[in-house]
């Protein structure tokens, strides 16, 4: 019987007990007897004869009729008339039985068996082209036709929809055949993506103006705190009008000539005057703009909740830049905050607490609020406390090195700048007083904790969290 393996090809080789010896011509009768239901007997056996001993190697699939042909062939062509290819099909099968060829497989298989092996993590994929995956659904794995349903029922087909594009954003003289790509003969795909992304990114006859515009708004956004329209998810009639419709036309334009490529408009806003702007007020600006829509001036932002963290990991020395693999719910865990895990019964609260989202809907634009468990947790948070550690022993690696230099090199690694003389004056004042205070209470290495004090300090420091 073949149960449970059904459905693949099988293959079993049988060994007489004793040597068979054959006078000249013989005729071998082989006697199946299946005494098992229908759905567990052989569909289409095969069966061969070999003279070789030992060990066969033998797959159910490795000996086709197609095969065992060319092999023929190949043996009875001259050697020196042979083609590239009976060359090839004659080592194929020598090598499979050829016992000093097993015998370097087997170590080198046994090699790689050793051979350091990929971190390989598990994931879900839902996409054309890969085996289904059934999550408790009932139905076809992919539906071939949309239907229009009746209240959203099943049940209740009313009339087939096809395929098609927002009329709105689509030129009156092109049908949706204009985008669609047919999909080749031996292809699991319908290509339906492949259109899509045609029509998103046709800048003559498709949304390609439109995306274009809306991309670019978003990275403004990222780098200003605004956007250029400052309803980032509503370009329609209810959402804001652009400030600046020239300039955002010209970066959409520069997106365009670049091939979409999202780097070169990176740098040409990084490179402007607009964001090379001092942050410096000025009451009579303030007065015309008070919210600064036209760029007067930079307004200072609060870095995002997941880059306050990677900015605390990254100056104490502990982050571990590993890309891509599983995520995690351990607030410990020292990669980038991208790498937790969104479980709404398990949000990490440091994310919370800094507006990061929940990711249970769309959010065009993160909320930044002030209030003071912010600031609390910064200074009692034993995770933050644990990176303000290791900050100071990365300034500080050993006791020969002078306070004065360690708090310079806090300075520059948290604030890119070193410290002004009234600051370090100050600054060596606290880890004084806090040395002192920890040789009291007994600790064992007071010197350290009052300079993880002032890690810690310099960390929730305004111009640590805040773009300027």
């Amino acid at each position: 019987a073949i149960d449970p393996q059904f459905g693949k090809d099988q293959a079993a080789v049988f060994a007489f007990d004793q040597p068979v010896d054959l006078d000249g011509e013989a005729t071998l009768t082989v006697t199946l007897e299946f005494d098992c239901n229908t759905g567990h007997t052989i569909g289409r056996p095969r069966i061969s004869i070999t003279t070789e001993t030992g060990t066969v190697p033998i797959e159910g699939d490795s000996a086709g009729m197609e095969q065992l042909t060319k092999l023929e062939k190949a043996l009875k062509t001259e050697p020196e008339n042979r083609t590239p290819e009976q060359r090839a099909t004659l080592l194929d099968h020598f090598r499979a039985i050829d016992p000093e060829t097993s015998a370097i497989d087997r170590l080198v298989k046994e090699s790689e068996a050793k051979a350091p092996k990929p971190a390989l993590t598990k994931v879900l994929i839902a996409s054309e082209g890969v085996p289904a995956l059934r999550l408790h659904t009932q139905g076809a794995d992919f539906f071939e036709k949309t239907y229009l349903l009746k209240r959203g029922d099943l049940a209740q087909k009313q009339s087939e929809i096809a395929a098609g594009f927002l009329q709105v954003l689509t030129s009156a003289n092109e049908t949706e055949s204009h985008w669609k790509t047919l999909s080749p003969a031996d292809s699991k795909k319908s290509y339906r993506r492949t259109a899509l992304t045609n029509w998103l990114t046709d800048t003559k006859a498709g949304a390609g103006n439109l995306l274009a515009r809306v991309i670019v708004n978003r990275l403004w956004q990222h780098h200003f705190g605004r956007g250029i329209v400052a309803t980032p998810s509503d370009f329609g009639t209810q959402g804001e009008k652009p400030s600046h419709p020239e300039l955002l036309d010209y970066l959409a334009a520069e997106l365009i000539r670049e091939g979409w490529r999202l780097k070169p408009i990176h740098r040409l806003i990084l490179l402007s005057n607009a964001y090379q702007m001092s942050s410096t007020f000025d009451d009579s600006k303030a007065k015309i703009d008070p919210d600064n829509i036209l760029r007067w001036r930079n307004t200072p932002r609060r870095l995002e909740a997941e880059a306050i963290r990677d900015a605390m990991l990254s100056v104490s020395g502990t982050l571990d830049p590993t890309p891509f693999g599983p995520g995690s719910l351990d607030e410990s865990m020292k990669r980038r905050s991208l790498y937790f895990t969104v479980k709404r019964s398990h949000l990490i609260p440091i994310m919370t607490l800094f507006d990061g989202p929940d990711a249970l809907q769309g959010l065009g634009q993160r909320a930044s609020t002030t209030v003071a468990p912010q600031a609390l947790a910064i200074l009692n948070n034993p995770q933050i406390r644990a990176y303000a550690q290791a900050f100071a022993k990365r300034v500080r690696p050993s006791v020969e090195v002078p306070i004065e230099k360690a708090i310079d090199q806090a300075y520059r690694l948290a604030l890119a700048r070193p410290p002004a003389a009234e600051e370090l004056t100050d600054d060596l004042a606290f880890v004084k007083s806090q040395t002192e205070a920890y040789k009291s209470a007994g600790h064992a290495d007071p010197e350290l904790a009052a300079l993880a004090d002032f890690c810690q300090a310099l960390m929730s420091l305004n111009e640590f969290v805040y773009v300027e």
